[in-house]
């Protein structure tokens, strides 16, 4: 999913098709950031959003646009789920115990989990720590999203020793795929070498050394710190929702933070790994963070971190994305910038926050303003659209099928095998292939809980489809029944 994500994202940045203003390197035109950022909340229509803007290594803009929920506005002190940036905040986790000495980057799994395998043709013994976090364990992608779709309950542990059933894609170390999973093993390997909780390190060596007092490590925690609603769309309209919160995939993406305590931690990274005169992490881990594992030309997925590049500059990024909330950023080490967009509405279609982030990248680096995200909720509400109506079309067939179909066939009656399949059977299988598609084909071919998962982000889409199947396979029996009632009746003479 955050893969996907990350594509359409890079897509987006250059298919942008109006502007406003220019960045200037001496003073921030807040008032273009401020048009920029409204037209794109209406474009997305987007309930609220926190934004964060580093320049020269130093925070220069903080504001919170629109509502947090519940009758409140975004400030920039506001929570919200940041999903996949949490990835981030494990990496350097890690790095620090690499310090300390208690984990070795190439070191095998196996030496601090001695119980951990995996399925399949390749050697769950040679995937390292290294593998984990720049994604090139050979774990797929799937072994993630699965537990987001059955929306577990089970504990940090009890998830990494499911992946036994998982089947390694490729032998460690031979190619990049994104998963979840390799972030949830980093995050026992924190509890294991630590003997604490994953939230204790990261809250006590990251959080608070960066005066990170509006993040959080727990739903209870966040709501406790008011944080924004989530919200989903139902046919084009956010709604509040009481959003999925998996604590046993909190190294992966359910850190809580806002935009203020994020330029802080931007800051950080920009600084080598200082903040305050206080050391998170060295220069050499930091730059260490930076290299991806399977690089090309352009960059590649580093620790916790994308590597990309826009002409000579190298941008560090990432997006995230749970239920209700779409986050991103992006910064440059070589020329001191940061951004960090926080949103509080999440899809898998329109995934408005890392767009807006690379935007904002772009004016930064002296480009203008594009706006990015409206082809994408154009894309979304096509699909309603359409959805619904295909629904009104197979309603209306509904009623009008004995009319005009049943009478078509009672004064054309079928002779022989051929002409009874053709005009009596064929227009009932072809109506069965669409619930057949929808409720069996397509979820047994995603080999997850499919329709589950896109629900968190999509329930009109998936809530629409889900009943055309049912509207369609009541046509086709309809229409059987029709056909057997008018075949069976005596022919008039």
């Amino acid at each position: 999913m955050t893969k996907i994500i990350i594509v359409l994202a890079s897509f987006l940045l250059v298919t942008g098709a109006s502007s406003i203003g220019a960045a200037s390197a001496e003073e921030l035109d807040t008032d273009a950031i401020d048009a920029y950022i409204e037209s794109e909340m209406r474009a997305s229509r987007l309930p609220g959003l926190a934004l964060g803007i580093i320049q020269d290594g130093e925070i220069v803009y903080l504001k919170g646009y629109g509502s947090a929920g519940r009758g409140e506005p975004v400030t920039p002190e506001t929570p919200f789920i940041i999903g996949s940036l949490s990835k981030s905040f494990t990496a350097v986790a890690v790095k620090q115990l690499v310090e300390a000495g208690k984990l070795e980057l190439d070191a095998p799994v196996q030496g601090y989990l001695p119980w951990f395998t995996m399925a399949g043709d390749y050697d769950p013994g040679e995937i390292t720590v290294r593998h984990l976090l720049v994604q090139t364990s050979g774990i797929p992608n799937l072994a993630g999203v699965t537990t987001l779709a059955e929306d577990s309950a089970r504990s940090l542990e009890q998830e990494v020793r499911d992946l036994n059933a998982t089947a390694l894609e490729h032998r460690p170390g031979e190619a990049y795929i994104y998963s979840n999973a390799n972030y949830l093993i980093l995050g026992l390997l924190i509890e294991e070498v630590t003997g604490r909780s994953y939230s204790d390190p990261v809250r006590s060596e990251i959080l608070d050394p960066l005066d990170m007092g509006n993040s959080y490590l727990s739903r209870q925690e966040g709501e406790a710190g008011e944080m924004a609603a989530g919200h989903v769309r139902w046919f084009g309209f956010t709604s509040e929702t009481d959003v999925q919160y998996l604590e046993s995939s909190l190294p992966a993406g359910f850190i809580i933070s806002s935009a203020e305590d994020m330029c802080n931690y931007l800051l950080m990274h920009l600084n080598q790994g200082h903040y305050g005169g206080v050391e998170v992490l060295s220069k050499e881990s930091i730059e260490t963070m930076y290299q991806p594992g399977a690089a090309t030309d352009e960059g590649g997925y580093a620790m916790g971190l994308l590597k990309r590049k826009a002409g000579d500059t190298t941008i560090m990024n990432h997006d995230g994305s749970t239920q209700g909330f779409n986050a991103a950023m992006a910064f440059s080490p070589e020329e001191q910038w940061g951004v960090v967009v926080l949103t509080n509405t999440s899809g898998q279609i329109e995934i408005p926050a890392g767009a807006i982030t690379m935007g904002m990248a772009d004016f930064l680096m002296g480009n203008e303003l594009q706006n990015n995200s409206r082809l994408p909720f154009v894309i979304y509400l096509a699909l309603v659209f359409v959805i619904m109506a295909l629904l009104a079309l197979a309603i209306r067939s509904i009623i009008i099928l004995p009319r005009k179909w049943g009478q078509k066939l009672k004064a054309t009656r079928p002779r022989g095998f051929f002409s009874l399949i053709w005009k009596g059977a064929l227009p009932v299988l072809l109506e069965l292939l669409v619930p057949f598609m929808i409720l069996f084909y397509i979820p047994a071919g995603a080999g997850f809980p499919v329709w589950q998962l896109l629900a968190l982000f999509h329930p009109d889409l998936v809530y629409g489809l889900l009943l055309l199947a049912v509207v369609m396979l009541f046509k086709a029996l309809w229409r059987s029944y029709l056909a057997v009632k008018l075949l069976s009746a005596p022919a008039l003479t």
